[in-house]
């Protein structure tokens, strides 16, 4: 086991801004993105294939998926990607990213049935979605352990409870009611140029971080990524009748109450004002997460040999962070990082603070 530093994890990346210097933060209820970018040179663009075209999946077992690379290009499996064919056969989903060699086949043995008492075997399929990232914490905790086709059940079950679908062991079930709602979030986010990376907030806490390959990378998942990923948020945001805070409402009435101006011009300072307060905030908010220090393990089910010069996976964890880092020779390919749900972000600012104070130490002395 070895060690990675959040902040080297998403070196080279950074938010994306308005011409004002401005993180642009796009929100609905109360739920924000922050969209990450990079420098051109840093975005492999040429060297990997579309996971979504380049890929069939087949399995012969239950609790396993086997890929084919049908491209002369390398794959990066999107995290937690899942088969929900219309074939007869049992819907599969993987419990966290991969990698495939040109023209290459691999099998996951740690994958998860999907379906309940759904019978029968896909074949050659191309029908991907992707887990809602509400189960992605249950899910990597089960990478590593003993191989269990029903291992993805008790996620599904907790996001059928969360979603209000009683979804049972049936993830389908859960799209089959909300495909419609989750078609008219994605039209919320716009993904801007040059997208590299996702960062997602509940409340005002960094919930998700998503680094992928390339922008043409981000750009083939981002419709997933959106629907089936984060939609399940806002579902479940609704559902308990969440909304956003009236911060542009508030700092107008502030600027009323300090300026007499025309109405245009207090509107133009209030906007201003909620834009550097929400940039300010999310700033706090990433900041505090760039210095965690994740504890990372090898992980090889459905990965190349150690001895190949093949990116490397690792899982990762650290106090209240959970997810999974595609590498080679310190270069991050794809980052996927979730808070645990139970985690008190609070406790990580009171360290953070204790860091900082210790920094101002002196050394002692006579």
């Amino acid at each position: 086991m070895n060690t990675r530093d959040f902040a080297e994890m998403l070196k080279g990346c950074r938010p994306v801004k308005d011409k004002d210097g401005n993180i642009i933060v796009q929100s609905i209820m109360n739920m924000q993105i922050v969209c990450l970018t990079t420098d051109k040179e840093f975005s492999l663009d040429d060297r990997f294939g579309n996971p979504l075209t380049a890929l069939q999946a087949s399995n012969s077992s239950y609790g396993q998926i086997g890929f084919t690379n049908k491209e002369n290009k390398e794959v990066i499996l999107p995290t937690q990607m899942a088969v929900m064919t219309k074939q007869s056969a049992q819907n599969h989903g993987m419990t966290k990213a991969g990698y495939l060699e040109k023209y290459g086949n691999t099998i996951y043995h740690d994958a998860g049935c999907v379906q309940g008492g759904q019978t029968g075997h896909f074949r050659g399929t191309q029908e991907f979605r992707m887990l809602p990232v509400t189960m992605r914490e249950m899910v990597f905790d089960t990478v590593g352990q003993p191989s269990s086709y029903g291992r993805i059940y008790p996620a599904i079950q907790k996001l059928g409870q969360e979603t209000g679908s009683n979804a049972g062991n049936y993830l389908n079930i859960y799209f089959e009611k909300y495909d419609k709602k989750l078609e008219q979030f994605i039209a919320h986010f716009e993904r801007p140029k040059n997208l590299i990376g996702i960062i997602v907030l509940i409340d005002g806490e960094i919930v998700a971080i998503d680094k992928f390959p390339s922008f043409t990378y981000a750009e083939q998942v981002w419709d997933l990524m959106i629907r089936d990923c984060y939609g399940s948020l806002a579902i479940i945001s609704e559902l308990k009748h969440k909304s956003a805070e009236y911060a542009f409402t508030q700092a107008y009435e502030e600027v009323k109450k300090a300026h007499q101006e025309n109405v245009i011009e207090m509107l133009e300072k209030a906007l201003k004002k909620t834009k550097k307060s929400m940039t300010d905030d999310v700033t706090e908010r990433i900041q505090e997460v760039l210095n965690l220090t994740f504890d990372a393990t090898l992980d090889t089910e459905g990965q190349p040999s150690e001895r190949s010069n093949a990116p490397k996976s690792y899982m990762l964890k650290a106090e209240g962070y959970i997810g999974q880092v595609i590498c080679e020779s310190e270069y991050n390919h794809l980052v996927s990082i979730v808070k645990r749900e139970r985690f008190n972000p609070n406790a990580l600012r009171e360290v953070n603070e204790l860091r900082k104070k210790a920094r101002k130490q002196e050394r002692f002395s006579l």
